[in-house]
């Protein structure tokens, strides 16, 4: 056995781990359990080691290096985006919304202060009530604009704005047996 790569990102062992073993290689993330009971001293124990046989360890040192020169990357197609409802155009993220939860996030503040200011007690209260707005109101609207904020689109063509609703994972786990010939028991 051999280390074929370390790494202190315990996602990343796994995601190289997988990757070896689809490939047809018999990888181990080596110390797991030892590394992630003090994970503190990550670097101190040597990261976690991907361990592969000494007859694969060249061929693991190439798909791992493609993997960190980014070779493997899985281009981002126009297929992978929605199309546009009006001229059927590949849309792109719609970054409006966010920048409109930033820009009210700003004014909210802005209008605090001028409050304070105006009441005459910046002084006495003005940090503590902004601190207490953000530390309150910045979740509580993150929860409530967050299911506006995702899947929102819009067309470079004819700069259409929608919102496409998610395609769920079972959705797509049954698209893709479908594909492959597998066919599901379950009901």
């Amino acid at each position: 056995m051999r280390c074929a790569y370390r790494t202190a990102d315990f996602s990343e062992a796994h995601v190289l781990e997988a990757m070896l073993n689809a490939a047809g290689l018999g990888a181990q993330v080596f110390d797991r359990q030892m590394v992630r009971q003090d994970w503190f001293q990550t670097l101190a124990f040597g990261g976690y080691r991907i361990i592969v046989e000494d007859a694969e360890a060249e061929r693991a040192k190439t798909l791992i290096d493609n993997y960190r020169s980014g070779a493997l990357a899985i281009d981002d197609t126009a297929e992978d985006r929605p199309a546009c409802p009006r001229c059927g155009m590949s849309g792109q993220a719609d970054p409006a919304p966010r920048r409109l939860v930033f820009a009210s996030l700003i004014a909210a503040d802005l209008l605090a202060v001028a409050g304070l200011l105006v009441a005459g007690r910046a002084r006495e209260y003005g940090l503590a009530i902004i601190l207490a707005a953000n530390l309150v109101g910045v979740p509580l609207l993150a929860i409530v604009v967050s299911r506006w904020l995702k899947s929102r689109y819009r067309c470079v063509e004819c700069r259409m704005r929608w919102r496409a609703r998610p395609v769920p994972f079972a959705t797509m786990t049954r698209e893709v047996d479908a594909a492959e010939g597998h066919h599901d028991e379950s009901p």
